[in-house]
């Protein structure tokens, strides 16, 4: 099967932590033995290039209509479908099905779950109003929809008001292989490190980490990420003490094990977060977490054996679970294994990428794109 995945985000060597979710597609998808080819209308990249062997076609969207039509796709999987980028507007352009996968921003009411900060959530609102009536046309025409969590399809479908028939759930895949632990998961000589490897933006939260950690000696937290909040946690980090340090750089997605093993607990204490991909790896990798419970986060840590959930936003509830994670290595070590083991069963490659490459076969099977007369029999239930 020859598979066309339009995306916004997508990791090259200039952000190699982009859209890391989509190539782990890409990638599983190509070892399974169908043809895969990425397209980025709009991105000011090299025309063709390659990504860990995964061909990207970048640049206007004449060129990459162009040559997604030489490609002759059987089916095309859209990533992050916001309404007036370019990626979905090609799939538009297209006469062939769609299967579209819904991750996150582009699918809810943000002012509510996080992402702004005073007058800019309330100007938010009409912004995405319009933007869940065109995403609702979008979705109709599609072959199928997926979401990485429950909570995300919850989400969407309140928002959009709208059920499309052929909908499934269906996690972010983690490379179990490759995220896994490669040392003793706590250094009995040292104490205890977490580790918080995130965008640094107001929705995940890390404003409420620092505040936790401040006058910690316990433990301590590196921030690991980029974004456009990085000078606030600075200056959040020095004016707290907190027994945090902020390490502004962009990892590529190949090191990122190698940088969860040198750590012995994640944080992530996000707003919102349709899964919470790295959190996930890092679970993987052995690491127990100390989570918010917010968005999809709880449908992947269970409270008390892979790690604790807390108080979405409060900086007390989340100091008191560190704590406690942090005071008994026994118990850290047995949490980090049953975080492991749960990951391998719900999220492992090998039992996420079957289920999606049915739904694109079905869609390829069925033939040209769902006409917009599937909306009134899809609609929201109320």
């Amino acid at each position: 099967m020859k598979i066309a995945i339009l995306t916004e985000y997508y990791p090259d060597q200039s952000n190699p932590g982009s859209g890391v979710y989509v190539h782990t597609r890409a990638s599983a998808y190509r070892a399974a033995g169908h043809e895969v080819r990425v397209y980025r209308p709009g991105r000011s990249a090299p025309p063709e290039s390659e990504y860990e062997r995964i061909p990207i076609v970048a640049g206007d969207i004449d060129f990459v209509t162009a040559d997604c039509v030489r490609f002759k796709a059987d089916v095309v999987a859209v990533h992050t479908p916001y309404p007036g980028s370019e990626h979905t507007g090609l799939s538009d352009q297209l006469s062939l099905p769609r299967v579209v996968w819904v991750h996150g921003y582009e699918a809810m009411f943000t002012a509510l779950h996080g992402y702004h900060r005073g007058l800019a959530r309330l100007l938010s609102l009409p912004h995405d109003a319009r933007k869940l009536w065109q995403l609702r046309r979008f979705l109709a025409r599609s072959k199928a929809v997926v979401y990485v969590s429950q909570w995300m399809r919850r989400t969407a479908e309140r928002s959009m008001r709208f059920v499309h028939p052929t909908t499934a759930t269906i996690p972010n895949a983690v490379d179990v292989e490759r995220f896994r632990p490669l040392a003793p998961a706590t250094r009995a000589d040292q104490r205890p490190r977490g580790l918080a490897l995130r965008g640094l933006a107001r929705k995940y939260g890390l404003d409420v980490a620092i505040a936790a950690y401040s006058g910690l000696h316990e433990t301590d937290l590196t921030i690991v990420g980029t974004g456009p909040e990085a000078g606030l946690i600075q200056q959040q980090i020095d004016a707290t003490n907190a027994a945090v340090t902020l390490e502004e750089k962009a990892v590529p997605h190949a090191d990122v094990p190698t940088l969860m093993n040198e750590f012995d607990y994640f944080v992530a204490p996000a707003r919102t977060e349709a899964q919470g991909v790295a959190m996930c790896e890092a679970m993987a990798c052995g690491l127990p977490v100390v989570a918010a419970r917010a968005g999809g986060i709880p449908e992947f840590v269970r409270d008390g054996e892979d790690g604790y959930l807390v108080e979405r936003g409060n900086p007390a509830s989340l100091r008191r679970a560190v704590l406690a994670l942090t005071s008994d290595r026994p118990r850290l070590r047995a949490m980090g294994q049953n975080a492991r083991a749960y990951i391998v069963e719900r999220c492992a490659a090998e039992t996420v990428i079957p289920a999606e490459v049915e739904l694109l076969s079905a869609a390829a099977e069925n033939g040209e794109a769902s006409p917009t007369a599937t909306l009134p029999e899809a609609q929201a239930r109320s």
